[in-house]
């Protein structure tokens, strides 16, 4: 009997094998490219809140990569913190000037809202909101999003929303568990404010199948794409994922359009970047690590890919190596 299990387990195993083995053979085929290299739109997310810890002025930054860089499209995230420092205070100078700056320069602009953001810690509540229960702090949380749409739905730089950042990513960033019924509230909300403009989320790209998220925003949604990550155990690891697969899995979403909204352009920090000497971090990530991971994005083919790291690039220009900020400039 344990002789005809085990044959029974091998055969088994055998048959996974060349299946997997086969659907790495055929998948470059079935699952191409869905856009010419060519016609790629490449965009830049950019956080005023990053650029600031990089001891940046984030308004100069936010003109370099423009005027200088050559990035037409950005996403920029409104950090809750930085627009109501106090209930009901709202400070709009920065986000003002900004979408002032997009506007003369033709510049199109993703605005990333929600409580939930790009960069870590993923999650930047007001001091004077964080204790307040569950159920008040959403509905701080929806007015904050009123407040915003109402006043950049109509500018002419505004591309579309993005409401929440990987919200379903449970175990990174310092949030709340999620709450699902205030995601649907700030979609709802979004869409009655602003019709004319379309709203994604996003997903991360090598953990979520982006089901919940398609079902957020059905007409599009945004993944992550990283290439080399840490692990505590291992150390730094690169995902040993096919850029088919990112072609096969927005294939399950029917209708739901899907696009790059993070392509690792910068090293994956262990901890705080501060903590980094400037000679140990020009090796972390050269011109060639973004060379491969642009080409990478190529071979997935979706229409927009933002970069992720654009702020670093300058940071580390100013100190004295502008290799990334001028390879960058052949990808805009």
């Amino acid at each position: 009997m344990k002789n005809k299990q085990k044959t029974i387990g091998m055969i088994v195993g055998v048959i996974i094998l060349v299946l997997f083995v086969l659907i790495l053979a055929i998948g470059p085929f079935v699952f191409g490219p869905e856009t010419k290299a060519g016609d790629i739109r490449y965009g830049a997310t950019y956080s005023t809140m990053y650029a600031d810890k990089l001891g940046i002025d984030p308004i100069d930054g936010f003109k370099a990569i423009v005027q200088d860089l050559g990035v037409t499209t950005v996403r920029v995230p409104v950090y809750w913190d930085r627009i109501e420092p106090s209930k009901d205070v709202f400070v709009w100078d920065e986000v003002d000037v900004i979408m002032k700056i997009a506007e003369d320069n033709d510049v199109d602009v993703v605005l990333a809202i929600g409580g939930r953001v790009p960069r870590w810690p993923e999650c930047f509540f007001p001091s004077w909101a964080r204790d307040l229960d569950r159920a008040k702090l959403g509905e701080r949380q929806l007015n904050m999003v009123d407040e915003v749409v109402s006043r950049y739905k109509d500018s002419n730089s505004l591309l579309r929303w993005q409401v929440e950042n990987e919200p379903f990513l449970k175990w990174f960033g310092e949030c709340p568990d999620v709450d699902v019924d205030l995601l649907n509230k700030e979609v709802e909300l979004v869409k009655r404010l602003d019709p004319s403009h379309e709203i994604m989320t996003t997903a991360s790209g090598e953990q979520s199948m982006w089901r919940r998220e398609s079902k957020m925003t059905p007409s599009m949604i945004g993944t992550s794409v990283y290439r080399e990550v840490h692990n505590p155990i291992f150390g730094y690891v690169t995902y040993p994922i096919p850029a088919w697969f990112y072609v096969a899995k927005a294939s399950m979403l029917g209708d739901t359009k899907v696009i790059v909204s993070e392509l690792q352009a910068e090293p994956w920090f262990v901890g705080d970047v501060s903590n980094y000497e400037i000679a140990d971090q020009v090796d972390l990530f050269t011109a060639r690590d973004l060379e491969r991971n642009v080409s990478y994005a190529n071979k997935i083919g979706f229409s927009e890919v933002y970069v992720w790291g654009v702020e670093w690039w300058y940071f580390m220009k100013m100190n004295g190596h502008p290799e990334l900020w001028d390879a960058g400039r052949k990808i805009f």
